[in-house]
Formats: C-alpha cells, sequence, structure tokens
C-alpha cells in the first residue's frame, strides 16, 4: 500500500501529524520536537538500527503445521492458563470488534481470540498463530514493544513503524513467570483504529495479571505432586542425598544429608541453582550444560507421574567416607555448650520427638528454613534452639515480627536508613536488623504478614547477600541465615497473589512442622512442671504445682493458644494463688463450663468438655467464649488471655458463628 494512500485512511490531528513525523524520521530530516511519545521515538530507532522494512505489511509466518504444534506443546501451561481468561472476554471482544492474541517470549503468536470479523481482517497482516511480532522483525508493535520494553504498551495507528499495519491499534502487557519473573509471552487486544478504544489496555493489564495467578496456582499444584511423588518412593533412596528440582530445572527442595556433601565439598546451596539441571534431556546432561566434575549421570532420575514429567531428582550416594567428612568439616566454634540444645526443648512424646530429631539434622546446615504450625506451638522457641546447636552459635540471633508493624517501619527496621532518608530518621541512621545479624541468624516471624513489595527487596538481600539502607544507593555485603515463620498457608497465599512464589521456595527449601499442643498433649505435665519452675525463678515466689483434679482438667483442655497459652494460664495461676498448691480455685473462668447467652437472651447450659463430648471444636468454641465474657468483650485481652494474635481470635470466631451477643461481652471493644 502507498504511503499517502496509508496517509489518506488515517484519522486527521495527531495520527497525521505522528505520519509526517514518521515520514521525515524515514528521510533523515529529523522529527518536529514531541511530535511522537518518548516510547515511539525509542522504537523506531531500534527498528532503523535493526533494519527493519518499513514498507512490511504484514508480520512473517515463523512456525506452522508440526512445527506450531511442537511450540504450542513447549508453552502448554501458559496456554491451558490463558485460554479460560481469553475466553472470558469474548463478551468485551465481540461488541469492540477485537481479538485478544497470546504470544511466546519471541512474539510468535501461540493462541488468539476475540471476534470473527476482526480475525478475518487481521489474517491480512498475519494476526495469525505462528506469525511472528517481534520488534526486530515486524516494528514497532504492541506486542514486540511491550516485550522488548517489558512493560504495558499502547501503539495507536500511524505510531507503528511497519506501513501495513498504521491502520491498526494494539495494546499489549507481558505475562511473567510468578516464580523469577521472567517474560513468559504478551497478551495483546488488537483491531482497527476504529473500534479500539482506550478500555483495552487496561483489560490487556488485568488480564495478564490473572493468567499470571492462574500460573502461579498450576505451578504450587505441580510442585506439589513433585514433593508428594517423590515422599511415596523415598524408601527406594534410603539415606542418600536427594535433591528436588521442579520440570525447569528450578532447586524445590534438599534433605539434610544432601547439604552434608555439599559441606564436605566446601560447597553451599547456592551450587544447586547453577549445575544445568535445566539443559537434562530424558537425565542425561548435554554438551551445552555439563554438569560438574562431582556429579555422575546415574545420580539423576526424572519423576513421572501419569506421563507427565514433573522434575528431576538427584541422589547421592553418601558413603561413610562422604560423611565423615562432613563431620569433620562442621566448625566446632569456642565456647560453644556441650548440652544439645534442642534436647531443652521440654517434651518427649513422639511426636515432638520427630521434629526434635529433624531440628537437629536442620541445624547443623546453613540453610533457610520455613517454620509452620498454629499460633503459640513455639516456633522462635524452636528458631532459638537451630541456632544454638547450629556452627554460628556463638553469631547474632535476631528476631523480627513481621506482623506487629506497619509497612514503612518493618522497611525501616529490615534494611535499616541512612540520616535524613525521612522525617524523624534518627540522626547517624540506623543499621537494619539484616546488618544486625550479620554472620549469625534472622528469625522472621508471621513472615506471611510482609507486604508484597517489601517481599521483591527482601528477595533481593536473599539472593544477592547484599542490603542497601533506605535512602543509600551503597551495598553493604551482609552473610544471613534467615529462620522465617508462619501459621499461615503459604501455598495459598502463592495462589491468592499475596505472597511471591519465588519467595516461598527460597524459604521453603527446608521446612519444620510443628505441633499443635493438642498432638503432643502427654507433654503437659512436663511443660506445667517447667512453666511453674520458671515462673518461680523469675518472680522470686514459691513453686506450686497443680492437684491432680487440677491436671486433669488441664490435661483435657483442648488449648487453642497452644504452648503459649499453656505458660500464660500457669504463671497466672503460680502468681495468684494463694495457697501452697494449685486447686481448682485457681483455675482461670473459661476452665469452668460457663453459662451462654442464647440469641434472645436467656441463659443456657455449655456443651460438655470435649474429652465427654468427643468434639474438640465444641471446647474450643467455650474457651473463647468463656476469654471473651472474662474480658467484658475485650477482644484484645480475650486474645492475650487465650494466648493467640487478635487476627487469630477473629478467624476462630468466624469459624465458630461467636459474635457479640453470642459471646455475652457486652459491648464489644477491641
Amino acid at each position: 500500500m502507498a504511503r499517502d494512500a496509508i496517509g489518506r485512511s488515517l484519522a486527521t490531528g495527531d495520527d497525521r501529524a505522528v505520519m509526517i513525523a514518521w515520514e521525515k524520521f524515514l528521510s533523515g530530516d529529523g522529527m518536529p520536537h514531541d511530535a511522537v511519545r518518548r516510547m515511539i521515538e525509542d522504537s523506531w530507532r531500534r527498528c532503523l538500527e535493526q533494519g527493519v522494512n518499513p514498507i512490511r505489511v504484514a508480520a512473517p509466518l515463523a512456525v506452522d503445521g508440526d512445527g506450531l504444534r511442537s511450540l504450542q506443546h513447549r508453552h502448554s501451561d501458559l496456554i491451558e492458563a490463558a485460554k479460560p481468561v481469553m475466553a472470558q472476554a469474548r463478551e468485551f471482544l465481540a461488541e469492540s470488534g477485537t481479538m485478544m492474541i497470546l504470544t511466546d517470549p519471541t512474539g510468535v503468536i501461540l493462541w488468539v481470540e476475540g471476534d470473527p470479523g476482526a480475525k478475518d481482517n487481521g489474517q491480512g497482516i498475519q494476526l495469525v498463530p505462528g506469525a511472528l511480532w517481534d520488534e526486530a522483525v515486524s516494528g514497532t508493535n504492541a506486542i514486540g514493544t511491550a516485550l522488548a520494553s517489558g512493560q504495558p504498551v499502547q501503539i495507536c495507528a500511524a505510531e507503528h513503524f511497519c506501513e501495513g499495519i498504521k491502520h491498526w491499534t494494539c495494546s499489549a502487557s507481558v505475562v511473567r513467570d510468578p516464580y523469577d519473573a521472567q517474560i513468559l509471552g504478551a497478551l495483546d487486544i488488537s483491531g482497527l483504529s476504529g473500534s479500539h478504544n482506550t478500555h483495552c489496555l487496561a483489560l490487556a493489564l488485568a488480564c495478564a495479571g490473572r493468567i499470571e495467578t492462574r500460573l502461579a496456582a498450576l505451578e504450587m499444584e505441580k510442585r506439589a505432586r513433585l514433593l508428594d511423588v517423590t515422599l511415596t518412593r523415598a524408601k527406594r533412596w534410603g539415606d542418600n542425598g536427594l535433591v528436588i528440582f521442579d520440570r525447569r530445572g528450578r532447586l524445590v527442595r534438599a534433605n539434610e544429608n544432601a547439604g552434608l556433601f555439599l559441606d564436605s565439598l566446601g560447597l553451599d546451596l547456592a551450587t544447586w541453582r547453577n549445575i544445568g539441571i535445566d539443559g537434562l534431556v530424558d537425565g542425561v546432561s548435554d554438551r551445552r550444560h555439563p554438569l560438574p566434575e562431582w556429579m555422575q549421570n546415574d545420580w539423576l532420575e526424572p519423576v513421572i507421574d501419569h506421563e507427565e514429567r514433573l522434575g528431576t531428582i538427584l541422589a547421592i550416594p553418601l558413603s561413610r567416607r562422604w560423611t565423615s567428612m562432613a563431620a569433620v568439616s562442621q566448625p566446632k566454634p569456642e565456647g560453644r555448650p556441650l548440652a544439645d540444645p534442642i534436647d531443652g526443648i521440654v517434651g518427649n512424646s513422639s511426636a515432638l520427638a520427630k521434629v526434635k530429631s529433624r531440628a537437629r539434622q536442620l541445624a547443623r546446615i546453613h540453610v533457610p528454613v520455613l517454620l509452620l504450625g498454629p499460633t503459640g506451638a513455639g516456633k522462635e522457641v524452636f528458631a532459638q534452639a537451630l541456632h544454638r546447636a547450629g556452627p554460628k552459635a556463638s553469631a547474632p540471633f535476631v528476631p523480627l515480627n513481621c506482623g506487629s508493624m506497619t509497612r514503612d517501619l518493618l522497611a525501616s527496621e529490615l534494611f535499616g536508613y541512612v540520616e535524613g532518608a525521612f522525617t524523624g530518621a534518627r540522626r547517624g541512621g540506623m543499621a537494619g536488623k539484616f546488618e544486625a545479624a550479620d554472620g549469625g541468624t534472622l528469625f522472621l516471624d508471621e513472615i506471611g504478614e510482609m507486604p508484597l513489595d517489601l517481599q521483591a527487596h527482601f528477595l533481593r538481600v536473599l539472593e544477592e547477600g547484599e542490603v542497601y539502607r533506605l535512602g543509600e544507593n551503597k551495598a553493604r555485603k551482609v552473610q544471613v541465615r534467615v529462620l522465617a515463620a508462619t501459621n499461615r498457608d503459604l501455598r495459598a497465599e502463592v495462589a491468592a497473589g499475596n505472597f511471591r512464589m519465588d519467595l516461598y521456595y527460597r524459604l521453603a527449601v527446608t521446612v519444620l512442622r510443628l505441633p499443635a499442643l493438642a498432638e503432643h498433649k502427654d507433654d503437659i505435665p512436663l511443660l506445667i512442671r517447667h512453666f511453674v519452675d520458671q515462673t518461680a525463678r523469675s518472680y522470686g515466689v514459691p513453686a506450686k504445682y497443680p492437684t491432680a483434679e487440677v491436671m486433669d482438667v488441664l490435661m483435657g483442655y483442648p488449648w487453642p493458644g497452644n504452648v503459649r497459652e499453656l505458660r500464660n494460664v500457669i504463671e497466672g495461676m503460680v502468681l495468684l494463688a494463694e495457697e501452697d498448691i494449685l486447686t481448682s480455685d485457681d483455675l482461670p473462668p473459661e476452665f469452668v463450663a460457663p453459662a451462654v447467652s442464647s440469641a434472645s437472651g436467656a441463659l443456657v447450659d455449655a456443651p460438655p468438655p470435649a474429652e465427654k463430648s468427643g468434639r474438640l471444636a465444641d471446647s474450643e468454641r467455650q474457651a473463647i467464649i468463656a476469654a471473651i465474657r472474662a474480658e467484658n468483650g475485650n477482644f484484645t485481652r480475650a486474645a492475650t488471655r487465650l494466648g493467640i494474635a487478635k487476627s487469630t481470635l477473629y478467624e476462630k470466631m468466624k469459624r465458630y458463628g461467636i459474635d457479640r451477643l453470642s459471646a455475652g461481652g457486652g459491648t464489644a471493644t477491641v
């Protein structure tokens, strides 16, 4: 199509001015100042430097037939995540006379959805599966320019570089891998200039975000299957060191024996991220991705489930020689106590013994540990024990609760700040917790509460070992072991877009799950004696122990606040008891079956205790109601009485259908 014909087909005004600027740009006469957007000018210059033909009328067809089917198979996860999202946009596409296009990261179209008329028109410029819309080939266009810049882009009519495309307007956003933010492709909405409207870019951006959310859920499901499959087959590998990689060669999990082997070689966990697993073909390394000298091909095995490859497992045969080398290589810091700090954790039930055994193994390996368990289960106690039992016990142990601060306060606490970074900043600035924990351990409780934007900065420090104070451009090197704890389901948080997938898997290389107190009630007598003695020493009062009757009540209570609640109850009883022993008169109100207000206001008998009714939930519900009643409806004090967070109290109230009226607490306060 001739240039002047193109010009006549364009709208007057801005399009005509852009067309004149394009012609001057190609002729070398220079463009008028501010004739086009800076982004468009930059793209045109790239096109000129790369030799793009400005009179091209359509994109080239890169693949078709079997080649296209092979490409679609390679990007099947992206396509499957995008199909439902694109289908839900059909009504908008039909009304606006536009089409939605999904591409791979090179700009090759994988899938098309939309108005039949727009799709027919699109064939004229090769808006079809298999066509290549890379900016370096097809000039300035939303797909190629979005991929080149990594940003959402709208290209209007004459802003296209190639004249055959100038009667189209398109909007595109990149789709990123939720794990590592790599660009997986682009999602574009295109239409003839008269049909395309200003809402198209917003829709493309929103749909790209929904595709990323679906990809995150898909990745979580595949990784869960990968772990389930490997765990069910774990016996076949015995005591070997096991390292699990996903289907893209990314580290998922390593056991303690693998860590011991690394230690024997003087390596660390970062080694697993650069060993060429992503280049394996049927478990064998190719020449472009050679494995390290210490690794053998027969240690590698694909993990396949229902004819789908989920990942790769590296099984390192641990000989006695390697094990002994690892033991010798463990540094023994001066002044380290002979007693095992893990043994110092009170409790010897079978459930707790398993957790302590795993903690003892993890303490020797300098890798992140994610501690999971309900509120009050003792996550910080285990974190301190992991630090003290490790090779760097004499180094700092720095705790920080991510759920008790505002976003800005948490940022300054984590990273520190320089003088003048913000109003009220301390003179001389302040070192953050990363710097305070340098060489030792940083324990982050309630990691699931960390704001999403801070997670990106936090991850960068973990990956690069460098921290930037707020208001400063100078990187400070830090070497910190991170122990993180949460009572949230982080997998669900990742799927919901509230927690970064890459950060989750960076923290969850090793996981320690702590049981609720209800799962190891055999430890309650030991814990009670421990807390009685601890209270007596701390406050200088006589040690007072419960009678057999009181012990039965304490053993039968569900302990929704877990060990923390038990500690608070025993401490209060010891301090307030008037006799030399703890009797039923010293029990808090929630341990006596309360009367509960019905909806009509009449008093009704509470359900029997959990051990009699067979329902733990009934007893927990009554404990919550009793605590709220005892504190006259003050939820903050009720949560403290129960030994749980206020947010946890709200969740449990919602779960059990407890409101202010049913709790009988008068006017609720926080």
